[in-house]
């Protein structure tokens, strides 16, 4: 699974991006341009969070097994 989330997420993340882009070029007020955008904020923080979870993971429940 996290094989396919680190292919997929910035594959999504580029085209989310590029799609808002077109869409704010051609009208930025339309409901598409400003849903793209809200898509893309969503998943740049997303990409953002996996991110940084990479270099943390299992640490947390290896701590609460220890007791820390």
């Amino acid at each position: 699974m996290w094989l396919l989330l680190t292919i997929a997420l910035p594959l999504t993340r580029t085209v989310v991006h590029r799609l808002a882009d077109a869409a704010d070029r051609r009208d930025p007020r339309s409901r598409t341009a400003k849903a793209l955008h809200q898509a893309d904020s969503t998943v740049t923080a997303v990409s953002r969070r996996a991110s940084r979870q990479k270099g943390h993971r299992g640490t947390h429940r290896a701590r609460a097994r220890l007791g820390r």
